[in-house]
């Protein structure tokens, strides 16, 4: 695609022909996520109709029904979540709020290698300090959705990891200012 995405803001007229939806709420400033969770779940049903969802700490919501083909991505921050829904597949979403601190300038390095590989590692180190941090938020979004697209937790980056998520492709999202956001998606 040459274009994102798109990313609608709930509530939200959309055509139920499309394959990839995906939704942002506003949800409380705050990173207890109780409110967040049941808006996403109240859209869920507004969109799905009365489906029961699976929703395990530490696991992605999933649909209850075994059919598979109804994928389902959520991702929260303060004040902001956002909700994938692909009719066609399996879907991974991720965001985050891009922190203002210098403190993250100093972690960059070693969260990049260790989760990201050498090459993003070796691109960021590249960058001029000013660019390295809105680079590492996407491209660490951009992982974290790809891994959600294949069902798999946060883990440090291998070759075999990278092989396995080749198949998820990852697009950025435009996000209201100071949020940074990416959709995977299995690629066709």
């Amino acid at each position: 695609m040459d274009r994102p995405p798109a990313v609608l803001r709930w509530p939200a007229s959309f055509d139920k022909a499309q394959n990839l939806l995906i939704f942002a709420l506003a949800t409380p400033p705050t990173p207890i996520r109780d409110t967040a969770r049941q808006l996403v779940r109240r859209v869920l049903r507004e969109i799905l109709g009365n489906v029961e969802l699976i929703s395990v700490p530490g696991q992605a919501i999933r649909l209850a029904r075994p059919d598979g083909r109804v994928g389902i991505s959520v991702s929260h921050e303060s004040g902001l979540s956002l909700l994938a829904i692909n009719f066609s597949g399996p879907v991974g979403i991720d965001l985050l709020k891009t922190p203002d601190s210098r403190d993250w300038e100093s972690q960059i390095p070693a969260l990049a290698s260790d989760y990201l590989g050498p090459t993003i590692a070796r691109q960021l180190a590249d960058q001029a300090p000013q660019e390295r941090m809105a680079s590492f938020a996407q491209a660490w979004t951009a992982q974290e959705a790809r891994l959600k697209c294949q069902g798999l937790a946060l883990v440090e980056w291998s070759s075999a990891l990278e092989v396995s998520l080749a198949e998820c492709c990852a697009q950025p999202l435009t996000l209201p200012a100071g949020y940074v956001g990416a959709v995977a998606t299995k690629a066709a």
